[in-house]
């Protein structure tokens, strides 16, 4: 339903804030009654107001759009508050709608026919007009729709009349086709108070709740903080000598600690109790699960890769090639392969069906730390060559794709789930940096923990990886909000350098760090 004209314009009963117009604020509720399926109260809105949603012209236009009114649409178009030069791309959508149209119908011989003396001579588009000339091959409508990415008649038009209002944006320029104060966009106003919940989630340092929420209107939203995870609810204690490792199993229910005192600890995290130990002949420095749980890779201070089933306690597979210690591994999502990389300059792929020696290697820098993107294309790595390495992975074949060069030496590696940015411990200048990947550059820097002589592993966790967890050599631990890089908490409670943090990937309000004092702190 739309809204005409009304004689005349009556004063608002209130005001509004000084840099809100009252006839904006009033067309974006007419047209939000109008999407709630409220057309009585639009209208009385309107008729009470005195203002209009749209002209006379934007109400012609639309509906020449949605009844398929193709010469009467384009005649409307050279009155339509826009710009010149955005002309010829208008009527590039207008008549490509037609033209998709004409072959749902299978009136392909007209379709060609606008296709050559419409659409061609404009000009416009020229990848999109090669794609639509292959549409006449297509041996079915489906097969049209598909490459076209058009749902058909009605939902195209509709598609069509969103095209037109929004010209693609150039950094800083506001190149809408047709003025917005004409023909508002879609749902404007509740794209405005998305925007200000937004805004007011990015504001709340400590937003961190258990699952997405709905936030009420009336009012601002913040977190509350006494909610955030500060307090310890327990320690778990087993292990005899400094721990160095712990990694949350990918369902969040158990996590892996591996200590000098060469032993590796399953714990229950509902329960906080131990569920296996195994003992190795070496320390343990690293550890990762495989990506079903069912098994767990430790790296061996003696230069050896063990294989364990961490429910029974059973040795699976012992894994022998590098000559240097063993600083880190990866899974592959087939849960068979797995990479692993040394201080010997070379990365190994192995198959845990072949567990004699390593299927592909790989020469590279030295190795201290890597990780694998959840998909298994991207591997990143760092070395004491003081680079993060990316590479692409594609079974048995590794391409480099870029360096980032650091400004010190890297102790630890962690990726955010979608795989797209970094975070590093840098030992030299005390920080914490966040790198984008894609970009190759350096987006946030946290600093506030110590970090002089051990290596220090630091992680993301929250409500979307909100938060920048760390251990220290000051025996604390430090939480950073990502975004904002704003210090938020310091946690006091081990007596030792904390060595290892984990955030529970199902647990928003939960993380672990793990201290040379023998402890674990939940």
């Amino acid at each position: 339903m739309q809204i005409t004209i009304p004689n005349k314009v009556s004063k608002p009963k209130a005001s509004c804030p000084a840099n809100v117009k009252h006839d904006e604020l009033v067309r974006l509720m007419m047209q939000s009654l109008l999407d709630l399926g409220y057309p009585e109260a639009a209208t009385a809105l309107t008729r009470e107001s005195g203002v209009s949603l749209e002209s006379d012209l934007i109400i012609r236009f639309r509906t020449s759009l949605t009844e398929g009114q193709w010469t009467t649409a384009e005649q409307l178009l050279h009155q339509l508050p826009s710009l010149p030069h955005h002309l010829p791309k208008m009527q590039f959508l207008i008549r490509q709608q037609k033209y998709l149209e004409l072959l749902e119908k299978g009136e392909t011989m007209q379709a060609l026919h606008v296709l050559r003396s419409e659409i061609t001579p404009l000009g416009q588009n020229i990848e999109r007009l090669h794609l639509l000339t292959s549409l006449v091959l297509c041996s079915c409508l489906e097969d049209v729709k598909a490459q076209a990415s058009w749902e058909g008649t009605e939902k195209g038009r509709q598609h069509l009349l969103t095209q037109l209002q929004h010209n693609p944006p150039l950094i800083h320029q506001n190149l809408d086709y047709v003025d917005p104060s004409a023909m508002i966009p879609n749902h404007r106003l509740c794209h405005l108070i998305d925007q200000s919940l937004q805004w007011q989630k990015g504001a709340c340092l400590y937003h961190n709740p258990r699952q997405d929420e709905s936030f009420s209107l009336f009012s601002d939203h913040l977190c509350d903080k006494s909610l955030f995870p500060t307090k310890t609810v327990n320690v778990l204690s087993g292990h005899t000598d400094e721990i160095w490792h712990v990694a949350y199993s990918h369902s969040g229910l158990y996590l892996a600690s591996v200590s000098k005192d060469k032993t590796c600890i399953i714990w229950d995290m509902k329960t906080g109790e131990q569920i296996q130990s195994f003992c190795s002949p070496v320390s343990g420095s690293y550890c990762a699960w495989s990506p079903d749980d069912s098994k767990l890779l430790v790296c061996g201070t003696d230069f050896l890769l063990r294989l364990w089933d961490p429910t029974h306690g059973h040795l699976l597979g012992t894994y022998k090639h590098h000559n240097d210690q063993v600083t880190g591994c990866v899974w592959l999502p087939d849960n068979r392969h797995f990479i692993s990389g040394a201080c010997d300059k070379e990365l190994c792929l192995w198959d845990l069906t072949q567990d004699s020696k390593p299927i592909m290697r790989w020469p590279v820098p030295r190795t201290t730390d890597m990780k694998m993107t959840e998909d298994g294309k991207r591997l990143v790595t760092i070395g004491i060559d003081k680079c993060i390495t990316l590479y692409s992975i594609d079974t048995i074949h590794m391409t480099e794709l870029g360096r980032i060069q650091e400004s010190g030496v890297i102790t630890s590696l962690a990726l955010t789930r979608d795989g797209q940015f970094a975070l590093v411990n840098v030992q030299d200048c005390q920080e914490l940096h966040l790198w984008d990947l894609n970009k190759l550059e350096l987006v946030h820097r946290y600093s506030g923990q110590k970090q002089h002589t051990y290596i220090i592993r630091s992680t993301l966790g929250g409500h979307h990886e909100s938060f920048v967890l760390s251990g220290s050599e000051d025996n604390r631990v430090y939480i950073w909000s990502r975004e904002n890089e704003a210090l938020l908490e310091v946690l006091e409670g081990h007596t030792d350098t904390v060595n290892c943090v984990s955030w529970c990937p199902i647990e928003p309000m939960q993380f672990v760090s793990a201290s040379d004092d023998h402890t674990i702190r939940v």
